[in-house]
């Protein structure tokens, strides 16, 4: 397994373990933590473009099975988006937004998770065949 993979392996686990530890803080600090955690989130998703999914990219010219697995992931991408925008919005609640943090948080947590689970059993594999 090469170092980029895994290191994009171990984002995966960094970023739900922050997700999960600013939940059970109470959301204290948010400003640093919602700063620190999307800045996080784009280097993560900026160098896995980069090594995973423009290596499946490249192998899709030629595999059309590729090509629609890479069409499933882009769909669901949407679906992510629209959820980190909403957590990321109200990630400085005021009372009255707190309960509407907690269902952002809740649905972008499921989400990327899921997302995360997905890209190692499913692209994840598929890179390493196509690499190796």
């Amino acid at each position: 397994m090469d170092s980029a993979y895994q290191a994009l392996r171990e984002d995966h686990e960094r970023i739900l373990s922050i997700l999960k530890a600013s939940r059970d803080s109470g959301f204290e600090d948010p400003i640093e933590k919602c700063r620190a955690l999307h800045i996080m989130l784009l280097d993560h998703f900026d160098r896995e473009d980069h090594v995973v999914y423009s290596a499946l990219r490249d192998a899709s010219l030629d595999d059309h099975r590729i090509r629609e697995l890479l069409d499933q992931f882009d769909d669901d991408l949407l679906e992510i988006t629209v959820a980190a925008k909403e957590f990321f919005l109200t990630c400085v609640p005021d009372e009255s937004q707190k309960l509407d943090h907690l269902r952002d948080y809740g649905t972008f947590y499921i989400l990327l998770r899921d997302r995360f689970s997905r890209e190692e059993t499913i692209l994840f594999r598929e890179y390493e065949r196509i690499t190796h």
